[in-house]
């Protein structure tokens, strides 16, 4: 009996750190924006000439890399009225080929809450922009590590991120001929977990179950 108690009592356990631990909340990946300066807020901004905007016109999809087993909790932009959309996979080919947004995984639109604060201002006609910090109502888990696509709506702030994808509109499915080149890229945050995998909690779980079996044993023998 007690060796039932035992393993039942070590398989909740184990079920309960698989879906609920994870690291604590960090930035999984971060494209810096490069047109503001200063270090105090409103910073000032300035264009870096023909080509080079202090933010890009929407729709676009951002390039991210995340490492696998990502909960994505926060999504974050820099700009004049901006907000993400969605996040896409992307093509796996070979090189040359580049990577594009492929298929939309997760529609959040409608269910991200945004905490906007102002963050810089033109420094020739004053136009404010913005650090708009977004939480998404549900998380959003990935299992798998590697390029993903945000997709950004209105006006971004131009950023460190690799080659942004411009469209006329965004789609479920991303036809490759309606995709253009943005450069330089643009600036955004992501923000949220790495959930550990579930077989190094069922193995560590196991460990203690035939641990904790042994001392049984053994003080069933010695009374």
């Amino acid at each position: 009996m007690r060796r039932v108690f035992l393993i039942a009592f070590v398989t909740v356990s184990i079920n309960i750190v698989t879906t609920g631990s994870a690291t604590a909340s960090q930035i999984l990946f971060i494209a810096e924006q490069f047109p503001c300066f200063g270090s105090t807020p409103p910073l000032a901004c300035f264009g870096g000439g023909p080509g080079f905007p202090i933010v890009w016109r929407g729709p676009n999809y951002v390039p991210i890399d995340l490492p696998a087993n990502s909960l994505i909790e926060e999504i974050d932009l820099w700009g004049e009225d901006t907000e993400a959309v969605g996040i896409w996979d992307s093509t796996i080919l070979p090189p040359p080929f580049p990577q594009l947004p492929r298929h939309e995984l997760a529609a959040f639109r409608s269910s991200i809450d945004y905490t906007i604060t102002l963050f810089g201002r033109d420094g020739i006609d004053g136009t404010p922009y913005f650090f708009f910090q977004g939480t998404l109502d549900d998380p959003i888990f990935l299992q798998n590590g590697g390029r993903y696509y945000v997709g950004v709506a209105g006006f971004g702030m131009v950023g460190a991120s690799e080659t942004v994808r411009h469209t006329t509109a965004f789609a479920t499915d991303v036809d490759p001929s309606t995709l253009s080149s943005l450069n330089p890229g643009m600036a955004i945050q992501v923000v949220g977990q790495v959930v550990p995998e579930p077989s190094t909690f069922v193995l560590f779980g196991l460990g203690i179950a035939l641990l904790c079996l042994r001392r049984v044993s053994v003080r069933s023998s010695t009374s």
